[in-house]
């Protein structure tokens, strides 16, 4: 996994609910892949942005407090958002189960204070996730977010808890195997 991210601003407020991500008219489709469910990212909120973000205009979003509250623990708009070439969430906080959901489904996201004042929509952020070290290369300002833990940083780096979860027990069982007797 690249820890550099280096993209675009998309910045919207606090408490974007999980149905502002991408709405419910949405959750009905057959949509089933990342891409086909890009086009729901904040379809009422910018109906442009999923076309927007698809052409390398955004690659971050940033967001106020509450980020993906309100509603029930889908992981739709994690999905949604990846689709449309989202590379990373920063937020000044988030609802935990939409943070769960995105670390379960290795969807890089940061808590970091102040960011939301910091920040302006099309400002490139260079994005350390190894050191959660946010740089505005439009204002100079550098912000330090919260640091992932290991574990956290583990499991976005073979793409989410089960793939974590499968790498862990296969070591286990090799090496219950390799053992020898004493």
């Amino acid at each position: 996994m690249n820890t550099e991210i280096q993209e675009k601003a998309y910045c919207v407020g606090d408490d974007m609910r999980a149905l502002d991500i991408m709405p419910t008219r949405f959750k009905s489709s057959n949509a089933l892949s990342d891409a086909e469910l890009a086009r729901a990212t904040f379809a009422d909120l910018d109906p442009g942005f999923a076309a927007k973000a698809l052409a390398g205009d955004y690659g971050i979003v940033v967001a106020g407090h509450n980020f993906g509250g309100g509603g029930k623990t889908v992981e739709g708009p994690v999905f949604a958002l990846r689709g449309a070439g989202i590379k990373v969430v920063i937020a000044e906080s988030f609802a935990r189960y939409f943070l769960r959901n995105a670390i379960n489904n290795g969807f890089p996201i940061l808590v970091c204070e102040g960011v939301a004042k910091a920040v302006q929509t099309g400002e490139l952020l260079a994005v350390d996730l190894g050191t959660a070290v946010i740089r505005n290369r439009a204002t100079g300002q550098q912000l330090q977010a919260t640091a992932l833990s290991g574990t956290t940083l583990a499991i976005l780096e073979v793409g989410g808890l089960v793939a974590y979860a499968r790498g862990k027990l296969a070591n286990r069982a090799h090496g219950a195997h390799g053992a020898q007797p004493g």
